[in-house]
């Protein structure tokens, strides 16, 4: 019953939620109070053992912790590694009031993903797809960069045009980690999570990300090794908010993101930045106090972005390669697990913060890690000594 209580309080919405589920889906009648108290201790007890895997890993040479693996752990064909951040509130009693005066803090949450090969010797695809071409994109990639501007119109979309724009590996297994911890804490957690996956020993390492400083820095703290990878779908919200800024009629705004976005797709990406400085010259430089939407500040951002990242933007390769081009996967990770803690009405403790961080990672990785949970919890209640502890 006690697994019942904790995956309902893991995964439902609230502890409430949780005791509604029971009763209407198990029919099972337990107090609220109860199923707190199940998931929260569970949630310690997943803890406790991470971070003692943590430590011994931490413990290890560090090329043993760049290289290296569990004997019993295969290498993944390709191993990629994405961070993001999500939100949620935190409030220890007895605590004042922060000086902000919000409660809200930021959670961090990896993904794992081991993945198949995909090598083609050659670039599978030169041209620009369609699907970043299509008029369809400009919202999606309005919301990611926070784009002003009027969106062109859409065209309704075909089953086909919902299908990959590029080929990619088949994901064989994501692992979840979710934590309160900063950056610099949350990245040993990591690299620890990945080297019990035998990432250390893949032969292709990848590492995605938006381009945020923090998670910049995780990396080369990290996963110095991995090759990185800027998340394209990043890189080309950035010419769309550069075309917009430069062109105030619509469609040549969209003709100007469909050049650059062509130039970045064929890795040319300094092709972009050179069309950026001619623009910024005949724009000017913003001033000093500019605001973010003056269009010189927008080009003069976008253009030292693409300067900052260029070493990362190497897309035909990756696309030779088979690696991910997109953190999308991590995106939709971080807003199921903002289901579970996230709301104007939800108030964590830093213990019960983590702990039911810790259990919905664990819920959401495809290796069931709660299975070797519950067989030490139950050889622990019938007098059983575990020697081995397995993640």
């Amino acid at each position: 019953m006690e697994q019942k209580m904790v995956y309902a309080g893991a995964g439902s919405t609230s502890f409430e939620q949780a005791r509604k589920d029971l009763l209407h889906l198990a029919n099972l009648e337990i107090k609220t109070e109860r199923v707190r108290r199940a998931t929260t201790r569970n949630g310690k007890a997943r803890l406790a053992l991470t971070r003692l895997l943590e430590q011994a890993f931490l413990e290890k040479t560090i090329p043993e912790q760049l290289r290296g693996g569990p004997a019993d752990q295969e290498a993944p064909p390709i191993a990629a590694v994405m961070c993001d951040g999500g939100r949620y509130q935190r409030f220890d009693r007895g605590e004042a009031k922060p000086e902000s005066g919000s409660f809200w803090r930021e959670s961090r949450v990896a993904c794992l993903l081991s993945m198949t090969a995909a090598s083609y010797g050659n670039d599978p695809g030169s041209d620009l797809p369609d699907f970043l071409k299509d008029v369809s994109i400009a919202k999606k990639l309005a919301e990611i960069g926070q784009v002003q501007g009027e969106n062109p119109v859409a065209q309704k979309q075909t089953d086909q045009d919902q299908d990959s724009p590029w080929e990619r590996g088949e994901m064989l297994s994501k692992e979840v980690v979710a934590s309160s911890r900063n950056w610099k804490e949350f990245g040993s957690q990591v690299a620890s999570q990945a080297w019990y996956r035998g990432f250390g020993k893949a032969t292709h390492k990848v590492f995605v990300s938006d381009g945020s400083s923090a998670i910049e820095e995780l990396q080369a703290a990290w996963f110095s090794d991995y090759t990185s990878v800027l998340d394209i779908m990043h890189a080309l919200s950035y010419s769309l908010a550069a075309a917009r800024a430069i062109h105030s009629d619509r469609d040549t705004a969209w003709q100007c993101y469909q050049q650059f976005a062509t130039w970045i797709w064929r890795g040319e990406v300094d092709q972009v930045i050179a069309s950026l400085a001619e623009h910024q010259q005949q724009l000017g430089e913003p001033p000093a106090d500019a605001s973010e939407s003056d269009p010189r500040e927008i080009v003069r951002r976008s253009r030292v972005y693409y300067s900052n990242h260029r070493s990362r933007m190497n897309y035909p390769l990756y696309r030779e390669k088979g690696y991910p081009l997109t953190s999308s996967i991590m995106e939709s990770t971080v807003k199921q697990v903002s289901r579970r803690v996230k709301g104007t009405e939800k108030f964590w403790s830093s213990e019960g913060g983590e702990a039911v961080l810790q259990l919905r990672g664990d819920y959401l990785s495809t290796s069931d890690p709660m299975v070797a949970h519950w067989k030490r919890a139950i050889a622990a209640a019938n007098g059983f000594r575990t020697y081995r502890l397995s993640a």
